[in-house]
């Protein structure tokens, strides 16, 4: 064989190797971040070239935070996977993405936490057994991402049909309410309210009622509303304004958001997680 064929031969199989990177970029990293949330920081997972994904689960994190969770363990903090490799520097505009493997952990290793690096992630570092996994939606990446959240729609529809309430986290799980930030709450919990929301009224935009939700939620954390008097079904104005869209079932909307939001957990992972017992 001549060198021209030889040329030929090697540039078609770097075409077709970057092709296949192409469609791996495209059909399967890109749906494991696309509207994704940090699930350590809750932070959006906006800058591509600054997000993770782990190579064997998809899960998406922030660069930074996945590698500080490495330094301790090597699972990952929502499905527990054992990994030792990441997809990072992922440009969809050039469309590229490295993969980084990780250096074998050190035997009795202790990870150094910044003080800056949350004080859910330290909580998640010091959990000595995983939170028991009791629903999957399918892994992302094998199953489409609109396909998923149809799932969870129909989950949370279903919930409340059949008259469930989640139960409660143990109190050392929940976030205190001296100091709250009140946007890194509202990050948390607008889109939970959002989809709830569209599971009870089968409305495709109820952002008038986020808005409600989301204040009302606020309020509750500056101490103008008894939180105890809510839990036990008390009637009072507080819920008021809420009673006109959810009707029968504002009591119960409001139980699933407090347990949701008092929670140190993710969306995903406290879908994932969340225990139910019938609705008194």
């Amino acid at each position: 064989m001549d060198s021209s064929s030889v040329s030929s031969s090697s540039s078609r199989n770097s075409e077709k190797h970057d092709l296949n990177r192409e469609k791996f970029l495209l059909r399967v990293i890109w749906p494991a971040i696309r509207g994704q949330t940090c699930p350590i920081c809750l932070k959006d997972l906006g800058d591509h070239r600054r997000t993770a994904v782990i190579t064997v689960c998809l899960h998406a994190y922030c660069l930074r935070c996945i590698r500080k969770w490495s330094d301790l363990k090597r699972k990952c903090p929502l499905c527990n996977a054992a990994f030792d490799s990441l997809f990072y520097k992922i440009s969809f505009s050039s469309r590229n993405f490295l993969t980084e493997k990780l250096r074998a952990l050190k035997e009795g290793k202790i990870a150094i936490v910044e003080p800056d690096f949350s004080s859910r992630v330290r909580q998640q570092m010091m959990r000595s057994r995983p939170l028991p996994w009791r629903r999957t939606f399918g892994r992302p990446g094998s199953v489409p991402s609109d396909v998923i959240a149809e799932r969870k729609l129909q989950w949370r529809a279903s919930v409340y049909k059949r008259s469930l309430q989640a139960v409660p986290s143990s109190p050392e799980q929940k976030v205190s309410r001296d100091g709250y930030l009140k946007e890194r709450v509202l990050q948390k919990i607008e889109p939970w309210i959002k989809r709830e929301l569209q599971a009870i009224l089968e409305d495709p935009d109820p952002s008038v009622i986020i808005h409600v939700a989301s204040s009302l939620y606020i309020a509750s954390l500056e101490g103008n509303f008894d939180v105890q008097a809510a839990q036990h079904g008390v009637e009072d104005n507080f819920l008021a304004p809420l009673r006109p869209f959810l009707h029968n079932w504002t009591n119960m909307f409001w139980h699933e958001l407090r347990c949701f939001a008092e929670t140190s957990l993710a969306m995903e992972t406290y879908d994932a997680v969340v225990t139910y017992k019938r609705f008194n």
